[in-house]
C-alpha cells in the first residue's frame, strides 16, 4: 500500500513539473537560433548573415525565421494572424534581436541576402524609415530588387515599342 501512495504523489508532482516546461513562448520573444543551419520560410536559403535575420513570432509563440525583411513580410501578409505577430530583426550595427516596429529603418543597402535593401538599427540615423513604410514599400515593390532589374534587364527606360520605333528611324 504505501508504494501506491508513493506512486501517485510522484505522478503529480512529475506531471506539475512537466507541464510547466512546455509554456511556449508567451511573450513572444526572439529564440536562439544556429546560423547556417535554419532556412528561410519564404525564400529556403540558408539564413547565414546575423546583419539582416528576422524571426516572425505567432501569437502561441511558435518562431518563424528569414533572410531578409522582405521574405518575411511578403510571407508574413499571407497569415491570418499577422496583426498579433511580434517581428524582430537583427540590429545592423550590433546584431542584437530589435522589435522591427522600434527600429529606425535604412533604405539602400545592396548587401542584404536576397536584395530588398532595408537594415535596421537602434542608432540613430538621418531620415530614417519606420516599418509601416518598410512594409508598405515592399507591398509596392519599392524595393532594390525591383530598381535593379530595371536597371540589369533595360527596363523602365525604353519600351519594346520605342526600340521598334528607333530602329526604323535608322534604315
Amino acid at each position: 500500500m504505501p508504494s501506491y501512495f508513493c506512486t501517485i504523489p510522484g505522478f503529480i508532482l512529475c506531471l506539475v513539473v512537466f507541464s510547466g516546461c512546455n509554456r511556449g513562448n508567451p511573450d513572444q520573444l526572439p529564440v536562439e537560433m544556429v546560423w547556417d543551419r535554419v532556412v528561410c520560410e519564404h525564400c529556403r536559403m540558408a539564413i547565414s548573415d546575423n546583419r539582416y535575420g528576422v524571426q516572425v513570432i505567432q501569437p502561441d509563440g511558435k518562431p518563424h525565421f528569414f533572410d531578409d525583411i522582405g521574405c518575411a513580410v511578403i510571407w508574413l501578409r499571407k497569415m491570418d494572424w499577422a496583426d498579433k505577430a511580434r517581428v524582430w530583426v537583427n540590429d545592423v550595427n550590433t546584431r542584437e534581436w530589435i522589435e522591427a516596429k522600434k527600429a529606425h529603418w535604412i533604405y539602400g543597402d545592396e548587401k542584404t541576402p536576397m536584395g530588398y535593401g532595408f537594415t535596421a538599427t537602434l542608432a540613430s540615423v538621418e531620415k530614417p524609415m519606420d516599418y509601416q513604410t518598410v512594409k508598405k514599400w515592399i507591398y509596392i515593390g519599392k524595393t532594390l530588387v525591383n530598381e535593379n532589374r530595371k536597371k540589369h534587364l533595360g527596363t523602365g527606360h525604353e519600351t519594346p515599342e520605342s526600340d521598334h520605333k528607333m530602329k526604323k528611324k535608322h534604315k
